[in-house]
């Protein structure tokens, strides 16, 4: 009666004992990651940035109004325009 038992037990706790593997996420770091910008010719303008593409000028804004932390996308500059410097673009 005893051997079964121990032989019992020991069938139970087998899986509990099975090599582990752990393998682990490499982790992605990048000061990039939450930058949120427009793209304009291989440039990346940040929030509020006025360019002129052909005879249309566009204004980098964020794409939902109700996010603070959301995508920048493209839109257009509604407002009587009489001079804009030359956008500046962000650097890494």
């Amino acid at each position: 009666m005893k051997a079964r038992w121990i032989v019992v037990v020991g069938l139970i706790s087998l899986p509990l004992h099975a090599n582990q593997l752990n393998t682990s996420i490499p982790a992605i770091v990048s000061g990039d990651i939450a930058k949120q910008v427009c793209y304009y010719q291989d440039q990346a303008y940040s929030e509020g940035a006025v360019i002129q593409a052909g005879e249309v000028y566009l204004t980098c804004q964020r794409a939902n109004d109700f996010e603070t932390n959301g995508s920048l996308k493209w839109l257009p500059f509604n407002q009587k325009i009489t001079e804009v410097e030359k956008p500046k673009p962000v650097r890494p």
